[in-house]
């Protein structure tokens, strides 16, 4: 009986528990889509971690850590590619060579690391092959000699990326999305050549509005965009015999992930063309980057190599990419505390409601407690009442952020506008919320016990009514 009553009680003044629903509705579908935003963000920056800055694994010589010094190389690498390829838990490897090298073009120079790769081994371990600029050259599938593989912050560093409108950028532009109009505005800038993208906002800002480039400048910035491949690059460094090397590199190919940082430090080259060029001698690395099998526990598998390789340094991707770890083991606090934060400010709107409820009912309830209903009773209504009108909004909150992340999650959310801020901290700028089905269990627990933290103030009010006095009520 009670639990009827309390369902009717909530739809005796509809329009003010709608207006509640709606509230609570709107709370769970932001904190959902925050959620889903986060763990989207989340599981893409471990995602590029592992797969394109770090691995699940890198060995490495003790010393390397202390110095990076060219000399610290591998002992006994062939020990550790048997003990690796023996390994049932490891689906790939691949070991590289990493040089402290200035790059210099015609135009600038820069400072990063040159690591030395086996073309297919590397595929198989970072997809740094597929973070290709689209028509800017290829990850060394090439016959060209001495290819380099440079980053797009690299190019533009060394004056190798440049802006210019040609007449097939325009066409393109005025096929795509653009309108015409802004198209025609871009003319008097067009066959201009701009060496940095600087310059090129500046001409941009001499022909277009503030809002047009905000809104267009993304796509026309793209469309001008040009590489200019098979530009040679003299890197210099210290060989194993403490002398200074020099060797040049044509560049074949641009790379461009989301973390520019990475992007900034690192170019790669083939191992065959710089190993007699530095000094080395074959099969000689300065780390083996490990990729696992999914069900793996990386923690532990690094535990077990550094009992099987006691002389080496064995670290997994938690200790190579802090951030991402910490992001992802308290992702689920982020989500609670989100979702608390918001049912907490939605708790006051329900109290105050229910408040009213019990203040329109004043009469009935002294009747009720007149012929016989206990406190325990009235306070159990009084609460079931609280519960049932959370959640219905919560239900109805939890099947819309369901839908909206299951939209967005295919069509991803650009923050290009702000990517710059997003990619110098390691963040894409392209994001695809998901969320985990068992976080929907943990909103109902939350929205159950916020609808029962909520009705303790309106059932201590109904419950301090004296049923004599309530019945005179008018």
């Amino acid at each position: 009986m009670i639990w009827s009553l309390s369902w009717k009680n909530i739809w005796r003044n509809k329009k003010r528990s709608f207006i509640v629903i709606c509230a609570v509705t709107l709370g769970v579908v932001a904190g959902i889509f925050t959620a889903g935003l986060m763990k989207g963000w989340v599981d893409q920056r471990v995602e590029a971690a592992i797969y394109t800055e770090v691995s699940h694994i890198k060995i490495r010589n003790q010393d390397y850590l202390l110095n990076e010094e060219i000399k610290y190389t591998i002992p006994d690498q062939e020990k550790v590619v048997t003990e690796l390829k023996n390994n049932p838990d490891v689906v790939a490897f691949t070991s590289r060579i990493k040089l402290t090298a200035m790059a210099a073009s015609s135009r600038g120079n820069t400072a990063l690391m040159l690591v030395g790769i086996d073309r297919d081994d590397e595929k198989k371990v970072s997809n740094v092959f597929e973070k290709m600029v689209p028509n800017a050259g290829s990850f060394f599938e090439t016959k060209m000699e001495n290819p380099v593989v440079i980053s797009d912050r690299t190019a533009e560093a060394l004056r190798i990326k440049s802006y210019e409108l040609s007449t097939e950028a325009l066409d393109s532009l005025a096929q795509s999305a653009i309108p015409k109009s802004i198209v025609s505005k871009l003319e008097p800038v067009a066959g201009k050549k701009f060496l940095t993208e600087k310059l090129f906002k500046k001409g941009l800002s001499s022909v277009l509005s503030k809002s047009e480039i905000n809104k267009y400048g993304g796509s026309i910035r793209t469309a001008a965009t040009h590489y200019r491949l098979r530009s040679k690059i003299v890197f210099t460094f210290t060989g194993t015999d403490g002398e200074m090397c020099y060797q040049t590199l044509k560049v074949c190919g641009i790379y461009k992930t989301s973390n520019a940082m990475f992007d900034q430090m690192n170019a790669y080259v083939l191992k065959n063309d710089i190993t007699p060029v530095a000094g080395f001698t074959s099969g000689e690395a300065h780390e083996i980057g490990i990729i696992l099998k999914k069900e793996v526990n990386a923690r532990h598998f690094r535990d077990e190599m550094k009992g099987k390789l006691p002389e080496l340094n064995v670290m997994c991707w938690q200790d190579l990419a802090p951030d991402a770890s910490m992001s992802s083991e308290y992702m689920n606090m982020y989500y609670y505390i989100i979702m608390g934060f918001i049912l907490f400010a939605l708790a006051f709107g329900i109290i105050n409601t229910m408040l009213m409820a019990i203040l329109e009912r004043t009469k009935e309830l002294g009747m009720l407690m007149a012929i016989g209903m206990n406190k325990k009773k009235v306070f159990r209504m009084i609460m079931l009442e609280t519960i049932f009108l959370t959640m219905v909004g919560a239900i109805a909150g939890m099947i819309l952020g369901y839908f909206v992340i299951l939209i967005t999650s295919h069509t991803g959310l650009d923050f290009s506008s702000v990517g710059e801020g997003f990619e110098a901290m390691g963040w894409s700028s392209m994001v695809y919320p998901e969320i985990e089905l068992q976080f929907f269990i943990g909103v109902t627990i939350l929205v159950i016990l916020t609808g029962i933290l909520s009705s303790i103030i309106p059932a201590r009010k109904a419950l301090s009514l004296k049923p004599i006095e309530a019945i005179r009520t008018e």
